[in-house]
C-alpha cells in the first residue's frame, strides 16, 4: 500500500509541476521561464538527451536553454530539443525515467548538503495533518479528509517559509533549487503517456528493492518528509498561480468589456 501511495503522490507532483509551468508560460515568456529555472531545466533536459541517447536514440538539435527571440515547436520560446528515441515505447520510458531521476537524485543531494534548516523545520512536530497520507482512502469520508488536509499542507509550507532564517544562506538556495527542480520533475514539453509510464515503472522498481531489502523501505520512510515538503511548494505554486491567473483573466475581461461599450 505505500508504494502505491508513494507512486499516486509522485504523479500528481509530476502533473502539478508541470502544469505549473505550463501555466507560467501562459503569462509571462516561456524564455523567461526557463532561465528562472535554470538548474531544472539544465539536469531535466541534459537527461532527457542522455537517456535518448543510451537508448540509440538520434539527437537532431538540443537546445538546453530557450533563446530570446527564436521559436521552438508550437511557436514558443520553450527549449526545443528534437530527440527520436530509438525504440518507439522503451526509448522515450527510459529518457523519461533518468530525467525524473535525474531530477530526484538533484533534490535529494540539495536536501543532503543545504535541506537541514528548511526540512527540519518544516517537518518538525508533524501530525497526522502536517505530512502526505501513507496510504490511499478506502471511503468517502477517508478521501474528503485527505482532501482537506492539503488545506493544512498549504498552511504549514506557509508558515514554514515566515518562520525560516532567511539569513542562513542554504536556506534561500534549497528553496530555490528545491522549486526548481520539482517544477523541471517532468520532462516537459514530452508526450505524457511515457512519463506515467515511467513513474509506474520507478514505483514497482522500488516496491521490488524493499521486498529484496528491507532498508529501502526504511529509505521511503525517512524520505517521507522531503516528498511531503516537495508536494507541498507545488501546491502552494499551483493555489498562487491560479489566482494571479484569475485575476489577469477577470481584469482583461472587464477591461475588454469597457472598451466594447
Amino acid at each position: 500500500m505505500l508504494y502505491a501511495t508513494f507512486t499516486l503522490w509522485l504523479l500528481l507532483a509530476l502533473l502539478v509541476g508541470a502544469g505549473v509551468y505550463r501555466l507560467w508560460a501562459g503569462l509571462v515568456k516561456p524564455a523567461w521561464i526557463g532561465w528562472a529555472l535554470l538548474p531544472g531545466t539544465l539536469v531535466s533536459e541534459m537527461a532527457y538527451i542522455f537517456g535518448c541517447l543510451i537508448t540509440g536514440g538520434e539527437i537532431r538539435r538540443a537546445k538546453i536553454l530557450p533563446g530570446g527571440g527564436g521559436k521552438g515547436k508550437g511557436g514558443s520560446d520553450e527549449p526545443a530539443t528534437e530527440a527520436s528515441p530509438r525504440l518507439r515505447l522503451i526509448g522515450p520510458v527510459a529518457a523519461s525515467m533518468l530525467s525524473m531521476a535525474a531530477c530526484a537524485g538533484a533534490i535529494l543531494a540539495a536536501h543532503a548538503l543545504l535541506g537541514e534548516p528548511v526540512i527540519g523545520l518544516f517537518g518538525g512536530g508533524a501530525g497526522a495533518r502536517g505530512e502526505l497520507p501513507r496510504a490511499l482512502p478506502t471511503s468517502s469520508e477517508a478521501f474528503w479528509e485527505q482532501l482537506a488536509g492539503q488545506v493544512w499542507l498549504l498552511r504549514r509550507i506557509c508558515r514554514a517559509w515566515t518562520d525560516l532564517d532567511w539569513l542562513d544562506w542554504r536556506v534561500p538556495v534549497f528553496v530555490y533549487l528545491a522549486a526548481c527542480l520539482s517544477i523541471r520533475l517532468a520532462p516537459v514539453g514530452k508526450p505524457v503517456r511515457p512519463t506515467i509510464i515511467a513513474v509506474v515503472v520507478w514505483a514497482a522498481l522500488l516496491a521490488l528493492a524493499a521486498a529484496v531489502a528491507r532498508r529501502f523501505r526504511d529509505c521511503l520512510d525517512d524520505l517521507w518528509p522531503l516528498l511531503t515538503y516537495v508536494w507541498s511548494s507545488l501546491l502552494f505554486f499551483l493555489a498562487v498561480t491560479l489566482l494571479i491567473r484569475g485575476v489577469v483573466l477577470l481584469v482583461a475581461a472587464l477591461l475588454g468589456r469597457k472598451k466594447a461599450a
